[in-house]
């Protein structure tokens, strides 16, 4: 492991028990931080080769025994895991016991639906917990089936709640000498972030409707040239778009008109994807900036690599992989030391407990 002595968690000991992407996302913050995370090995890996890529970098890798399981655990400052209510306990590793002995050690679990409740024994995937979290019944357009986003994102999105849950709980050990053990759900993790969606439902009584890639003509997503751009023009910014069109027949009151446009949506539809459909996405970006008309692009993974933004800011980091080296995506913001980390072979958990003991 790479010594940062200036990094904001240098120092920290995390161990990661579970092997699901949670609790590596988790672990993955608090290891470009500089804590000094320990993952468990699983007895059947559950990331695939590109996903232990981007999510085991930084991090040192033990296969243990109970009884090495057990020392590490009194050894450590925060312990992340994503296994199913009492999974810890089954282990020996109680949460409330553990604390009783070292009050100062913060726990953090990541399940499905939480340690207790009806569903808490309930199994999820990816899916299920989009699914269950409420996002999944806004995406798509209204007259068909619900749609989930692309990758894992409430896994991702509950492993990040689980960093931010570990760091917080471990600054209130260090300023109280109280830790804590953190039950993160990943459904109230999708649950909040519905937006105003759930409190417009107790308060109109009514279901939100999907509404596509089209809430209305002027505020909607368009197959381009090269991919697909969209805007979102508000009213006042709709003169400006009408002006870039340049379609004459856009003069007309019942285009100009915001109380007669919704009665003529689909003839302007066909408009805008006739314009857009004619241009490229750096035609289309540069257009808006340059006639202050909101358009933006959706940018695949394989542009965001070559992205000047992103790589002026130094947003990607290089790994060292099996197959050649990666970039992956890096630090979640800038402002704090931050180290890429390596890939690295299991060690026997005897060199880690000869370094973490005697234990705090």
């Amino acid at each position: 492991m790479e010594a940062s002595p200036s990094l904001p968690l240098d120092g920290v000991r995390v161990l990661e028990i579970g092997g699901g992407i949670p609790a590596a996302f988790a672990a993955r913050w608090l290891a470009g931080f500089g804590a000094d995370v320990v993952r468990v090995e699983p007895d059947a890996e559950s990331l695939s080769p590109d996903e232990a890529v981007y999510l085991l970098p930084g991090k040192r890798r033990v296969r243990a025994a109970p009884a090495e399981l057990a020392a590490l655990a009194r050894s450590a400052d925060i312990i992340i895991e994503d296994g199913p209510p009492g999974a810890l306990t089954a282990r020996g590793l109680d949460p409330a016991a553990l604390r009783a002995e070292r009050p100062a050690l913060v726990v953090v679990s990541i399940t499905p639906y939480g340690q207790d409740g009806p569903y808490a024994a309930f199994p999820a995937t990816n899916i299920t917990a989009f699914a269950m979290g409420g996002i999944m019944s806004l995406t798509g357009m209204h007259q068909r089936e619900p749609l989930v986003t692309g990758g894992s994102q409430a896994l991702y999105l509950g492993g990040l709640d689980a960093a931010g849950a570990a760091v917080t709980a471990y600054l209130g050990a260090l300023v109280h000498g109280e830790g804590d053990w953190v039950d993160i759900s990943l459904q109230e993790s999708m649950a909040g972030m519905l937006e105003l969606y759930g409190p417009r439902g107790a308060y109109e009584g009514a279901v939100s409707i999907r509404s596509g890639n089209h809430v209305r003509a002027v505020w909607g997503l368009y197959p381009c040239a090269d991919g697909y751009a969209g805007v979102c023009a508000l009213e006042r910014q709709v003169p400006a778009l009408f002006a870039l069109i340049g379609d004459p027949e856009l003069d007309e009151p019942r285009f100009r008109d915001p109380l007669q446009r919704p009665n003529h949506d689909d003839e302007l539809q066909a408009k805008l994807y006739a314009w857009f459909g004619e241009r490229t996405k750096a035609e289309l970006l540069e257009l808006g900036a340059r006639h202050r008309v909101p358009i933006g692009a959706v940018v695949t993974p394989l542009e965001l690599l070559d992205n000047q933004t992103l790589l002026e800011r130094g947003f990607f980091d290089s790994v060292d992989a099996p197959a050649g080296q990666a970039r992956i995506p890096g630090r979640p913001f800038l402002g704090l030391g931050w180290r890429p980390g390596a890939l690295a072979e299991p060690v026997p958990a005897a060199h880690i407990l000869a370094e973490w003991s005697p234990s705090r």
